[in-house]
């Protein structure tokens, strides 16, 4: 399971390069996503769809390859 918690699911972000040095600096799986207020970097159980006005820019695997593994399954109940 990601190092991820439900109160930190979602983190703000000025640009892209800020989320993915995030990212990858706690080895964390993800994704950054494009918001009407700047970007956003949420855990891998993001749900599609929990933010209306995010679109997804980048995914970002770890070494534990969460990306690839882990959100086959876990549930969404990190975002909710």
């Amino acid at each position: 399971m990601s190092e991820w918690n439900y109160t930190k699911c979602a983190k703000p972000f000025t640009s892209v390069e800020e989320a993915r040095d995030y990212l990858t600096g706690k080895d964390f799986a993800g994704w950054i996503l494009k918001r009407d207020n700047g970007y956003s970097a949420v855990c891998p159980t993001y749900p599609e769809g929990f933010y209306p006005d995010a679109t997804v820019v980048e995914e970002v695997n770890n070494s534990k390859n969460e990306m690839g593994t882990a959100v086959a399954t876990e549930s969404a109940s990190c975002c909710s």
